[in-house]
């Protein structure tokens, strides 16, 4: 990106991330931990059918925006969408209501009457819907983000219902100099002019708005995941994930790239999920910042040790042998994203810190209980593996 891109793209970063005026604070009427019914969008996302299952785990009763033409039709699209994930046994979906809309559009397309009923019936909001593509530049996100973000921030303010953001880490990207100091809840992002993924500044828009409506009274929580993968049980992933492009990207090739600067800390999607929905029970907790991460940072070694154990073949070459090895296929799933991956291979994630967040989870269970944060290991990794290779993307070893 030349100086006078980045210019102008901090222009337009700047100019979107001013909040709009009709965006006024307000006392939720029930506490965190009396609602039962909520609404949630990016249903049909990965995180989005997680948390899903996670709220009504928890005994609510969920509204889903999708967008689609009518009831039916978005729920043949939540339907397919947690086939996707093998989570049509763990969900009832008598207990779900379909709302078909679009959260960019005003009222997210629905009547006054429909929109005014229901912000009558909805007590909480998850907000999870974006969209996740590392090829598509910042401008063509700024529909879905900024008005996205303020629809959302909008029917917050109509129903006094406290809304749940879902960020991510990525704000952090494009910091230079010290990359050894752990990046908390409370730690500066940005600056998002020099980040290497429109994906990335979007969220950080999104989460600019966010603090200027926290400002103005809203009861706004952001909750920063780090890079989800997939259930720790089920072993189900999202295909589209980076490091799993670049993992089956090296195994369709039979190559792996030799001292490949890829460091990335991952957290299980479940694991996710269930903090989320634990922190948003809680009064003390509504309008803070909180980060969902896992143990340990996994860099391209151990990834590498990863694959061999999991019983796939791979000869360890230079990254110029390995890139042409992945040129060579068309089809490789590798193939799109070469240059993303150079820009992220150059760019050094710094480690994340989750103090604040765990002070809430302390007696949850997810605290280092039973049901605390997995580890990213071998046999985790294997479960992975395995749903890849049920699902027809990843061939067996």
């Amino acid at each position: 990106m030349t100086s006078l891109e980045i210019e102008g793209d901090a222009e337009q970063l700047a100019a979107d991330s001013v909040l709009a005026a009709d965006v006024r604070g307000f006392i939720p009427r029930t506490s965190a931990a009396a609602a039962r019914s909520v609404l949630l969008t990016g249903a049909t996302g990965f995180l989005g059918a997680f948390l899903l299952r996670e709220l009504l785990a928890a005994g609510l009763t969920v509204h889903c925006l999708v967008r689609a033409d009518s009831v039916e039709a978005g729920r043949d699209r939540l339907r397919a969408n947690l086939e996707t994930y093998d989570l049509t046994a763990a969900i009832a979906m008598e207990r779900i209501e379909i709302v078909p809309g679009d959260i960019t559009l005003e009222r997210f397309g629905l009547s006054e009457n429909d929109y005014d009923d229901l912000t009558g019936r909805i007590e909480a909001i998850y907000h999870t819907a974006a969209k996740v593509n590392f090829l598509t530049p910042y401008k063509w996100l700024r529909k879905s983000t900024v008005s996205g973000i303020h629809e959302v921030l909008r029917f917050a303010c109509a129903a006094s219902a406290p809304l749940h953001h879902i960020s991510t880490t990525g704000v952090f990207s494009g910091q230079t100099g010290d990359n050894t100091t752990p990046r908390g809840e409370q730690h500066i992002t940005g600056p998002a002019a020099g980040m290497p993924l429109g994906y990335t500044k979007s969220k950080w828009v999104a989460e600019q708005l966010i603090a200027q409506a926290r400002e103005r009274g809203v009861p706004v929580t952001v909750h920063r995941p780090t890079q989800v993968w997939g259930d720790s049980r089920s072993g189900a992933c999202q295909r589209n994930d980076f490091v799993w492009r670049f993992v089956i990207g090296s195994i369709q090739a039979g190559a792996y790239p030799r001292k490949f600067r890829l460091k990335m800390n991952l957290v299980p999607v479940d694991y996710v999920c269930a903090a989320v929905v634990a922190i948003s029970r809680q009064d003390a907790a509504i309008g803070g910042i909180y980060h969902q991460i896992g143990p340990v940072a996994i860099d391209s070694a151990m990834i590498r040790d990863f694959i061999l154990a999991a019983g796939y073949d791979l000869r360890e070459v230079s990254i110029i042998k390995w890139m042409k090895a992945i040129t060579a296929d068309v089809e490789n799933v590798m193939f799109p994203l070469l240059r993303t991956t150079m820009l992220m291979e150059h760019e050094e994630q710094p480690p994340f810190d989750d103090e604040i967040t765990r002070r809430f989870l302390r007696g949850t269970g997810l605290d280092g209980g039973d049901v605390s944060c997995p580890p990213i290991d071998a046999a985790l990794f294997s479960t992975y593996a395995e749903f890849f290779v049920r699902s027809g993307f990843l061939p067996a070893p």
